[in-house]
């Protein structure tokens, strides 16, 4: 374990998306004198389109065993609901060799493991944080529902959901009469599902990641918006950040959380660590009309709905899998509205908008949580599609490292040394 800081101590966190904002919160409130780093505005990259839940559930990895016969199918089908763009094929082979290998049935177990263990914890980390950012008003603890078209359907997937009862998730079976009872407008296609009645999520993602991060101001965090080109070494120990506009910004710890811009600090201290975009898609809806009280997940087609305040509604998910810089392929955001209409009946395009984010994804799904060989240096990166949902159990856990307490639970899975 890393030597504690003192308290009071200078910390740099870059990165401002919800993962970054969450850990310079809970490090602020612990005492530490934090400054946050970003060339943009808080929360306007990924943060800012994500799904908005806090999903307790997704214990079981993306490498599912099995995964290797699905690979075919994901070159060949552009819009499925994971898609592999072949010409970046050759970049993204490492990854996707390291993904395979983590499909292995033990491997799974142990990742499955190590993912419950931080989503076990995950709504009494945020139950902290939004009472002291007074953010409340925003966070829905309804559950979500799993939708399933038939018994068969339902039957397929029984055996994922009794391995996550036995990490700890609790869920009920719903036949059609139950699933109307929970959520009336659900199309009569659907004749089951499941309930999480832990799950839960946010109205607006971006709105409440703003909220965090104003309250980390109102606690005396400060926040600099620019370029970090390297982090500064000096006497052995990461001692600060070279920035474009402000020169260079001493600090007593510096922890890397910008997602898959991570990169640039990997390779300048020559870490192996296979970091890919996992990229996402929205169509948000303002003015849909309807009103939901679930987040409503389609099982079949891996895609999910937000309900969003007045009546708005945000269809979000599927991964692709390309470079981050790679153009969008807008149709995997429009063939999302076709999918929704079957769940839950015509709405409103008013004020349609798009949007398309690079989440920061490493093989075996477990993110980066930790200290580097480096000293000083520190990583919390590589959340995947549980960025928003693991923000501030991750903020958590880097405050009691930096404090030199031990965590609560085990971090060697979470160890940048894993790769």
């Amino acid at each position: 374990m890393a030597p504690a800081l003192a308290p009071g101590a200078a910390v740099i966190v870059v990165g401002a998306g919800v993962v970054g904002i969450a850990a310079a919160l809970q490090l602020r409130l612990a005492g530490f004198e934090v400054t946050l780093l970003d060339r943009g505005e808080p929360a306007m990259e990924t943060s800012y389109g994500n799904a908005g839940a806090f999903a307790v559930s997704d214990v079981i990895p993306l490498a599912e065993p099995g995964v290797l016969r699905k690979v075919p199918g994901w070159m060949l089908d552009p819009l499925g609901p994971l898609a592999l763009r072949w010409r970046y094929l050759p970049t993204l082979a490492p990854w996707l060799l390291r993904f395979l290998a983590a499909s292995r049935p033990r491997r799974v177990a142990e990742l499955t493991q190590a993912l419950a263990a931080l989503l076990g914890r995950v709504n009494d980390d945020y139950a902290a944080l939004i009472a002291q950012a007074g953010l409340g008003h925003l966070w829905r603890r309804h559950g979500n529902l799993t939708l399933y078209r038939s018994r068969e359907e339902f039957d397929a997937a029984a055996p994922a959901w009794e391995a996550k009862r036995r990490h700890g998730v609790r869920w009920q079976a719903l036949d059609r009469e139950a699933l109307v009872g929970e959520e009336g407008v659900v199309g009569e296609e659907w004749r089951y599902a499941v309930k999480v009645p832990a799950w839960s999520h946010v109205d607006d993602p971006y709105v409440f990641s703003r909220g965090l991060f104003d309250v980390f101001l109102r606690e005396g965090g400060r926040f600099v918006r620019d370029e970090a080109l390297a982090t500064v070494t000096e006497a052995g120990r990461v001692a600060g950040v070279e920035t474009a506009g402000n020169g260079r910004l001493r600090a007593d710890a510096v922890v890397i959380a910008c997602g898959v811009w991570s990169d640039r600090f990997v390779k300048q201290h020559k870490y192996r660590v296979p970091l890919e975009s996992e990229r996402g898609y929205h169509v948000n809806l303002p003015k849909a009309g309807v009103a939901l009280r679930h987040f409503i997940q389609c099982a079949s087609e891996s895609f999910v709905i937000l309900p969003m305040a007045n009546g708005g509604l945000r269809l979000a998910g599927t991964v692709e899998l390309a470079h981050r810089d790679a153009p969008p392929d807008w149709r995997r955001a429009h063939i999302l509205l076709d999918k929704a209409r079957r769940i839950v009946g015509d709405f409103s395009t008013e004020d349609m908008t798009v949007w398309m984010g690079n989440r920061p994804s490493l093989p075996d799904t477990l993110p980066i949580i930790g200290p580097a060989p480096q000293p000083g240096l520190w990583f919390a990166t590589g959340h995947g599609h549980l960025g928003l949902t693991l923000a501030a159990t991750t903020g958590a856990l880097l405050r009691d490292m930096l404090q030199g307490r031990p965590p609560a639970l085990d971090m060697q899975p979470y160890r940048l040394s894993r790769f």
